[in-house]
This record gives structure tokens, C-alpha cells and sequence, in this order.
């Protein structure tokens, strides 16, 4: 376990990540003062209020406040009751609210949500971007969908 510790770090994002600082005292842990507490790998924290699905479903998404609504086309890459992750063609600011339609099997249409950007990650340099969304105004029956295709992945 001592090997473990020294060849991983914590970091800012929550996140273990191997150390590539060979002078760095402490590694593998969270550092109180002069103390460290380690934190095995295999212990994550769940930061998150809903289980997710690893699921591809076939989104539009356009911003509310935009000059024209033109809808881009993307798939989702996770799914849960409370957002979803999709790639995007371009970055979002966080707080930046969009249109998304949202196609699932149990309608027959797509279902219209407005959602909020949490965080867009750039991915591949000025082409894709990995955006993070949670739910701002959704129908309850859409909700319980979701919870249902979740619950029984």
C-alpha cells in the first residue's frame, strides 16, 4: 500500500492522478497542516445526488439566449434524474442556460428540457467539448422515465 501512496496524488478536481513531482514529500493523500491522511484509491467520494447511466441518446441543444435557433446535434454520454453529460461542438460558460431536446425510447417524440450549464471541458482543441448540464425545468413524467431507465440498468 506504501507503493500506492507514493504514486498518486490528489487533486483539485477530486480526483486521484499519478504524481510527476519527484520532490513533492507527500503524496497519495490529502495534506492537513503537517499531516497526511491517505486515501486509497479505491475509496471514492459521491459527490452526486442521482445514479447515472452510461447511455447514448440523440440530443438537440441550442442557447435560450441566442440570435437564432439553430439546433446542434450530439448524443449524451451519461444520463441521471438530475443532468446529463453530452459532447458539444463548441464550449459553454457555466450558468449558460440551453434548450435541449432529448430523444428517449418510452415517447415518441422528443422531450423539450432546459437545462444549465455546470462545466464544458474541452476535450480535442476547438472541435469537442465534454458539457455537463443539470436539469432546470423538466416534466415530472419525464423525471420518473429517466429515474426508471436508471434504477434498472
Amino acid at each position: 500500500m506504501a507503493q500506492l501512496a507514493s504514486a498518486l496524488e490528489w487533486g483539485s478536481r477530486g480526483r486521484w492522478f499519478e504524481s510527476s513531482r519527484p520532490d513533492q514529500k507527500y503524496k497519495g493523500g490529502v495534506i492537513m497542516g503537517d499531516k497526511q491522511e491517505y486515501q486509497p484509491s479505491s475509496i471514492k467520494l459521491e459527490r452526486r445526488k442521482f445514479k447515472r447511466i452510461s447511455k447514448n441518446y440523440v440530443i438537440s441543444y441550442t442557447p435560450v439566449k441566442s440570435e437564432k435557433l439553430k439546433f446542434d446535434i450530439s448524443q449524451t454520454r451519461n444520463l441521471s434524474e438530475g443532468g446529463l453529460l453530452f459532447t458539444a461542438d463548441r464550449m459553454f460558460q457555466k450558468g449558460v442556460v440551453l434548450k435541449l431536446k432529448l430523444r428517449l425510447p418510452q415517447f415518441s417524440d422528443y422531450v423539450v428540457l432546459k437545462v444549465q450549464v455546470i462545466d464544458s471541458i474541452e476535450l480535442a482543441e476547438n472541435l469537442m467539448y465534454e458539457t455537463r448540464v443539470k436539469f432546470m425545468e423538466v416534466d415530472q413524467k419525464v423525471k420518473e422515465v429517466i429515474r426508471k431507465r436508471v434504477d434498472y440498468a
